[in-house]
């Protein structure tokens, strides 16, 4: 009899970045995360299934990744992007010929990229998504939604804007994965409570998902330490291991800091491990990574080369380190209180395979570990929930995030604040132009979802993340630029239709090809809410 449950959570997302450049920032993001973090997890999960092994994990892919996912284009342009790969691989077992060591590592990759490659065509049948609704019929994952774009949604001053960020994203996920979402991950975990703005009670983020038929979502641990309780229902009081229900009736689970900061934190952290790949150092003329981490004091130029070997004997005694953690969090909760208590880890899906190279690899035998544990039970979060919900105290939040500070400065600080009076702006423009036009005909129809499309690439979190973070500061800068730029082209020529000097098919038609997302969707959920 298990002392209590681990729930996994992995957050799946790229920002839209199709025909918008290619490297070091633009699609090589989408071909990256396809070949080391979710063909491979396709590939670990789908072993397990095979083994007897059920997982019960929870994956969001948030709707713009989704559509990018299924993009005919960005499909032919993953083949392309692997073959390279392959070429790369196939020249350096041949260049490093009289180098063993470097040999063993370039037969390495090129039998991850052939394998990569084969499976997603002959496994997955080039079709990712229902390789995950596959596995999400079987009883494998749990698959949750997030805003459309990953959009800050406290940030936003007007409600269509909140409203049609999650009900796109409810859209989307029913178009690709045929159920309603129970769950959302809410962009950087970021919730804020009702509150009083320009005169007006605005609801609480809570509300906008209850309306939306959202059951869940999750916050970092301070959101819910520093909650107030409103109505006791156990003895727990406030604690990450359990879960709790807001006014709205919609639940809230906490990020476990000690679990997390074994996957996060840069000191501590297994991935920082001196055996593992070396993510920064590549090799100058394939591009390849060749060394281990080694030390993280010393310079790049310093680095060892890799040894897979140790590599794989290291995962072994994290993995056993990782559900030893899990362990004493159950086995403390179950001490002080009458419940099963569930671990939650919400982290980036990218975090393994990418940025950590062996980082799939490690929660497959953390997987099959707790295959054979008998304190330690996996579960979807909606599974814990219909257990569990009717003890869950009610309580109510204030502001957080799980980013720097645990507020919203990393998305709105003096340096590139500016970018919110142009996203709220266009919303309250887009409004009033929807106003004006309640029946449109075909045409204004097409310019007005050119517009709704343009408006949520705008609204997209990662911009200004990307700009505080200078990571890709300047693609940031010009990705926002060209998003607010396209809004304004549309939105001037749908303030007046019978000017038909001011857009033609052709210039909407290149711009539809580029930013191609969200087919189908309905104008009506931008229209002013009072």
């Amino acid at each position: 009899m298990s002392l209590g449950y681990f729930g996994l959570i992995l957050h799946g997302h790229i920002p839209w970045c199709k025909k918008s450049g290619t490297w070091p920032a633009g699609e090589e993001w989408l071909m990256e995360a396809m070949n080391e973090t979710y063909i491979p997890m396709l590939n670990i999960l789908r072993e397990l299934k095979e083994n007897g092994i059920k997982t019960a994990i929870t994956i969001n892919v948030t709707p713009i990744l989704a559509e990018q996912l299924a993009d005919e284009y960005m499909k032919q342009k993953f083949t392309e992007y692997m073959e390279n790969l392959i070429s790369r691989a196939k020249n350096d077992v041949k260049r490093f010929e009289n180098h063993p060591k470097r040999k063993i590592i370039a037969e390495f990759h090129l039998k991850n990229f052939d394998h990569v490659l084969e499976t997603f065509y002959h496994n997955y049948y080039r079709d990712i998504l229902g390789s995950f609704k596959w596995l999400q019929d079987e009883g494998m994952i749990e698959l949750i939604t997030c805003a459309a774009t990953h959009g800050f949604l406290p940030l936003i001053e007007s409600d269509s804007g909140i409203f049609s960020q999650i009900q796109v994203a409810i859209d989307t996920h029913k178009k690709y994965f045929k159920q309603d979402p129970k769950g959302i991950w809410l962009p950087e975990c970021a919730y804020r409570p009702e509150q009083y703005f320009q005169g007006k009670l605005r609801e609480s983020i809570d509300y906008w998902l209850n309306n939306s038929g959202i059951e869940y979502f999750f916050i970092d641990s301070h959101g819910i330490l520093k909650a107030e309780i409103l109505e006791q229902k156990n003895e727990i009081g406030l604690n990450v291991n359990f879960g709790y229900n807001l006014k709205t009736d919609v639940s809230v689970f906490a990020r476990n800091q000690e679990t997390s900061s074994q996957v996060w934190d840069a000191k501590i952290g297994y991935p920082g491990n001196e055996y593992y790949r070396e993510f920064h150092k590549k090799d100058h003329e394939s591009g390849l990574h060749y060394w281990r981490i080694t030390s993280k004091n010393i310079s790049t130029e310093e680095k060892q080369l890799y040894y897979i070997d140790k590599a794989n004997e290291t995962l072994d005694s994290h993995a056993h380190h990782f559900i030893s953690l899990i362990e004493k969090e159950l086995q403390d909760f179950s001490k002080l209180y009458n419940f099963k208590g569930i671990v939650v880890l919400p982290t980036d899906f990218e975090l393994y395979g990418h940025w950590w190279g062996e980082g799939v690899n490690w929660l497959k035998k953390v997987f099959e570990s707790l295959n054979l544990h008998d304190n330690i039970s996996l579960i979807t979060i909606s599974d814990y929930l219909s257990k569990f919900r009717d003890q869950f105290s009610i309580i109510e939040m204030g502001k957080s995030s799980w980013g720097e500070g645990g507020d919203f400065r990393v998305w709105k600080n003096p340096e590139h604040g500016w970018i919110w009076p142009y996203i709220n702006g266009s919303i309250k423009e887009f409004e009033n132009v929807l106003e004006q036009n309640p029946n449109p005909n075909d045409w204004e129809k097409k310019i007005l979802q050119q517009i709704a499309r343009e408006l949520l690439l705008l609204e997209g979190s990662d911009w200004p993340f990307l700009l505080y973070t200078k990571q890709a500061k300047e693609y940031a800068n010009q990705r926002f630029h060209h998003h607010h730029q396209r809004f304004n082209k549309f939105i001037w020529a749908a303030k007046d239709f019978s000017d038909k000097s001011r857009v033609n098919l052709n210039e909407l038609e290149e711009i539809e090809s580029i930013d191609s997302c969200f087919q189908d969707i309905n104008i009506d959920y931008f229209r002013k809410i009072n």
